[in-house]
């Protein structure tokens, strides 16, 4: 479909919709004869062409590198250039780009004590950044990590409790 939609570039905000295409269907179906890229991607072009401008968002924010989107994918700079057009200090966390700290679910298929571990210590780690948000460019980061919040942990709320938002709508917040 895309094919005969005749698109020359198509964008994601799914890190593993990304990855999916652009190392899983390939090995299938051969090179596509359109650019896959990740929406900070574009919007860090964009930025740079001068064809969007945007206003202050949230002053400091600490950004979730995701399996997909980092580690599969390296993508590390966009992200964090498309929240500095936003006008956001970005504050990185003890483990950040290759280093990161999942959000310790892999396709949806466990979410145990082990993973919420994973998730605790990685909103501790945002918070201690003293960023006023966390944000995050995978929809599965966000989900996972809003559950350790608001389900009984064995930690005090106030070590875990930052706001988190998505790159896409943290930027669309953004536009002018």
């Amino acid at each position: 479909l895309i094919k005969a939609s005749g698109a020359k570039k198509v964008v994601f905000t799914c890190p593993e919709c990304l990855r999916t295409f652009n190392l899983d269907y390939q090995d299938f179906l051969g090179d596509f004869e359109f650019e896959l890229v990740h929406i900070s991607q574009l919007v860090d072009d964009l930025l740079k062409e001068g064809k969007i401008k945007l206003k202050k968002g949230a002053s400091k924010v600490t950004f979730q590198d995701s399996c997909r989107l980092g580690r599969h994918m390296g993508i590390y700079d966009e992200p964090r250039a498309a929240l500095k057009g936003a006008q956001a200090e970005v504050v990185e966390m003890d483990n950040s780009r290759d280093k990161a700290l999942c959000c310790g679910v892999s396709a949806w298929a466990t979410c145990d004590e082990v993973s919420k571990k994973i998730q605790i210590d990685r909103l501790k780690e945002a918070k201690r950044t003293g960023a006023e948000c966390l944000v995050t460019g995978c929809y599965k980061c966000m989900i996972h990590l809003n559950c350790a919040q608001v389900n009984k942990t064995q930690v005090p709320k106030e070590q875990i409790d930052i706001p988190i938002k998505d790159l896409s709508v943290f930027i669309a917040d953004a536009l002018e």
